[in-house]
C-alpha cells in the first residue's frame, strides 16, 4: 500500500508530468530522426555513374579522353557528336557556333571566373528571381579554396540540385563540373551552364590589384609570406605591377606547368589535373569543347549588352527582362558592385605586350568565345529588336521526385 501511494504522489508531481509528456512525443521524434538518417544514407549512397563521356574518369597519368559504350540507353541531344569530337580532341579544330545548348531543366549553374563581373550578374539573378519565380542560391565559402573539388563533393552538389524541386540558380567560384557524370539514377536532367570571361590582360591586372585591396586577402597573403620570410609580406603588398612583370617576379612570370586557379581556361576545362596547368594546350582544347558543347552562354564583360541579350533568349526562365532591369534606375547601385575604389596610372605598353605574350592561350580561348557570342547574338538579333513581355514557359518534362518517391525507388532496387 505504501509503494502504491508513493507512486501516485510521484505521478501527480510536476517532474512526472514532464517525463510523461516527453514520452508521448517519443514516437514522433524517433520517426523524424529515422527519416533524416535514411535521407543522409541516400546522399552518401554509392551510386552508379551515368557517364556523358568517360574522360572524367581517366587515370591521372593519361588525361586524354577515350570513348566507351554509354551506360544508359537514353542519350542527350548531340551526345554522339560530342563523343566523336572527344575521340580526336588533340588533332581537331573546334569551331564556335550559335547552337543553343540549353537543356530542358529548371536548374542553372553559374561557375564564376574571378574579376569578370560575376557579382553584377549574381545581383541581376537575385533581382529577377522574384519576378520570374525562381530562387537564387549563393555558395557559402568556408575555406579560401573550393574551386577544385573531389568526386564526392561534385556528387554531393549534383545531389543538392536534384533535391530542389523548384527552379533554382546557383553561383560558385568553381571549375567546370560534369553534372551528367555525377547525377543519380533518379533523374535524366542536369543544370544549364553559364559563365563570364574578360579580356585576359585586363582581368589579370584587375586581379593583381584587387588582391591588394581586399582586406581579407591581404591579411591572409601577408601572413603566409611573413611566416616563410619576415618582411616579404610587406614587400609583396607594396610591389607595383610594372615591377612584378618586368622583373620576372614569381607572382607574374606565368611559367608553364604551374597551377592556375584564376584564368578562364581551368574554369572552362574542368576538374582534371592538366586543366590547372598554365600553357597546357590540351586544357585549352577541353575548355573550347566545354564552351561549345556544354555551356548555354559564355558572356564577355566587354560586350555586356550583347551578353544580356543572348542570355534573355537562350535562358528566358532566368533572364527574361535582364536588359531592362540592368539599365533601370533601381539597379544603378548594383552596377558598381565589387568595383575597385582605387585609381591607378595607365599601364605601359611594354607591360601590356609582355602580358599578352604570356597569356597567349588565354587570348586564343577569348577570341573563340567572342566569336561564339557574336554568332549567338546574330541568331537572336531580330528578336532582340522586338522584345516581348510574355512570361517564359516552364519545361514540361522536368524531374519532380519528392523524398518519398526516392525512398520508394531505393526500396524497390
Amino acid at each position: 500500500m505504501g509503494w502504491t501511494l508513493t507512486m501516485r504522489r510521484w505521478r501527480n508531481s510536476d517532474q512526472a508530468s514532464t517525463i510523461i509528456a516527453l514520452l508521448r512525443y517519443l514516437p514522433y521524434i524517433a520517426c523524424v530522426v529515422g527519416l533524416k538518417v535514411y535521407v543522409m544514407m541516400l546522399l552518401v549512397h554509392s551510386r552508379d555513374d551515368i557517364g556523358d563521356y568517360d574522360d572524367y574518369s581517366l587515370r591521372r597519368e593519361d588525361p586524354r579522353p577515350r570513348t566507351t559504350t554509354p551506360t544508359t540507353t537514353t542519350e542527350e541531344p548531340g551526345w554522339r557528336e560530342k563523343q566523336e569530337v572527344l575521340a580526336r580532341l588533340d588533332d581537331t579544330v573546334i569551331l564556335p557556333s550559335a547552337a543553343n545548348r540549353t537543356p530542358d531543366t529548371i536548374w542553372l549553374f553559374f561557375n564564376r571566373v574571378p574579376r569578370t563581373g560575376g557579382q553584377t550578374l549574381v545581383s541581376l539573378l537575385k533581382s529577377l528571381a522574384h519576378d520570374l519565380d525562381y530562387q537564387h542560391q549563393e555558395h557559402v565559402y568556408r575555406t579560401p579554396w573550393q574551386r577544385l573539388m573531389s568526386d564526392e563533393e561534385q556528387k554531393n552538389l549534383a545531389t543538392w540540385f536534384e533535391y530542389n524541386f523548384w527552379p533554382k540558380s546557383y553561383d560558385r567560384f568553381s571549375l567546370f563540373i560534369n553534372f551528367t557524370k555525377h547525377r543519380s539514377q533518379y533523374v535524366s536532367q542536369r543544370p544549364a551552364y553559364i559563365t563570364l570571361v574578360r579580356d585576359p590582360v585586363e582581368k589579370y591586372i584587375s586581379h593583381f590589384r584587387f588582391k591588394r585591396v581586399n582586406q581579407e586577402r591581404v591579411k591572409l597573403e601577408m601572413a603566409l609570406r611573413e611566416k616563410q620570410r619576415p618582411g616579404s609580406g610587406r614587400t609583396w603588398y607594396w610591389r607595383k605591377l610594372e615591377e612584378c612583370v618586368l622583373e620576372n617576379d614569381t607572382e607574374c612570370d606565368l611559367k608553364s606547368d604551374t597551377n592556375d586557379f584564376t584564368s578562364a581556361i581551368p574554369f572552362l576545362c574542368g576538374q582534371d589535373e592538366p586543366c590547372l596547368k598554365l600553357g597546357n594546350k590540351w586544357a585549352l582544347q577541353k575548355a573550347k569543347f566545354h564552351a561549345e558543347y556544354e555551356y548555354s552562354v559564355v558572356g564577355l564583360a566587354e560586350h555586356w549588352n550583347t551578353t544580356l541579350g543572348v542570355l534573355e533568349h537562350y535562358l528566358p526562365m532566368f533572364f527574361q527582362g535582364a536588359r531592362q532591369r540592368y539599365w533601370s534606375q533601381e539597379f544603378e547601385d548594383q552596377r558598381l558592385v565589387n568595383k575597385n575604389p582605387k585609381k591607378y596610372p595607365k599601364v605601359s605598353e611594354q607591360v601590356l605586350t609582355v602580358l599578352r605574350q604570356r597569356l597567349g592561350l588565354e587570348y586564343e580561348l577569348y577570341d573563340f568565345l567572342r566569336q561564339r557570342l557574336h554568332l549567338q547574338h546574330q541568331q537572336v538579333a531580330e528578336k532582340l529588336a522586338a522584345p516581348t513581355t510574355e512570361l517564359p514557359t516552364r519545361p514540361t518534362e522536368v524531374p519532380r521526385l519528392a523524398v518519398w518517391d526516392r525512398m520508394d525507388i531505393e526500396l524497390r532496387h
